[in-house]
């Protein structure tokens, strides 16, 4: 039975829960026989149609080979968020780890940071004093129309469900070296370069690409969520390693998409 995210406990858990049978590789039938429980029982916990008992849910998130101190505080704080009404979406603390991993993974080893450190202070009073002249010719074209050389952006990975929710992708962002969808499977993903919302690139350029959307599109009510966005357009930049890639623009902050003054790629 196919599922529809609303942003609901009960649906982001059955998401979830899904999610790990999926990862473990597991039918109901083994499920059942690794539990107390009957496929029924087990089905009906990934439903969605309403949250399942804190036993159910941990027999069946402990038989997939999960974590079930994570999973009992990740059913708590749904358990929360139902009884109070609250509209913000707990994160289960596995997917926190996951992607404060993928952010260690591009930061220079500490010792490199440390060398780093008094550069940076020698400069900063050079860049304070400095930043409103560059802002003038960072953020505006010149009055010949000459494009910008470079602009940052800020990344907004996340999927717009239902009417009104936004929630962060259960998956990273990555840059890739086309401008079309799903590179990891299709060769074309760069190493590495995985980042969650808030991560900034620096992008010198923008080029039509594949037209993408961040709504899910099986969502009812999705038409009318203010947060959706299409576009085929795609932003180039450069990787911390200074690998070059592409970043679809529907994955950036709202404030931050369309051309933004920069030049099409390609062109002189």
């Amino acid at each position: 039975m196919r599922l529809d995210r609303d942003g609901s406990p009960a649906r982001e858990l059955a998401f979830r829960l899904r999610q790990v049978r999926a990862d473990a590789g597991l039918t109901y039938a083994q499920l059942a026989a690794k539990t107390d429980y009957s496929i029924s029982t087990l089905q009906e916990a990934a439903s969605g149609r309403r949250l399942p008992t804190l036993p159910v849910t941990l027999a069946f998130a402990g038989a997939c080979g999960a974590d079930v101190g994570e999973w009992r505080e990740y059913w708590t704080d749904l358990s929360h968020a139902r009884v109070t009404g609250d509209s913000s979406v707990p994160v289960p603390r596995w997917e926190l780890r996951i992607r404060s991993q993928a952010a260690e993974e591009v930061k220079p080893p500490k010792e490199v940071r440390i060398r780093r450190v008094w550069l940076r202070w020698a400069i900063v009073l050079f860049f304070i004093a400095s930043s409103a002249v560059a802002a003038v010719f960072l953020l505006i074209p010149s009055e010949r129309g000459k494009p910008r050389d470079f602009a940052t952006v800020v990344i907004q990975n996340k999927v717009a469900i239902g009417p009104s929710s936004l929630l962060e992708d259960t998956t990273p962002l990555y840059m890739s070296s086309r401008t079309i969808s799903h590179c990891a499977r299709r060769g074309c993903e760069l190493s590495g370069t995985t980042m969650w919302s808030g991560a900034k690139v620096v992008v010198s350029c923008w080029a039509h690409g594949e037209r993408l959307t961040n709504e899910d599109l099986t969502s009812s009510g999705i038409a009318r969520n203010p947060h959706g966005a299409t576009s085929n357009l795609w932003f180039y930049g450069k990787w911390s390693d200074g690998r070059g890639g592409y970043v679809a623009q529907v994955y950036v902050a709202p404030a931050f998409r369309g051309t933004l003054g920069l030049r099409e790629c390609g062109t002189p």
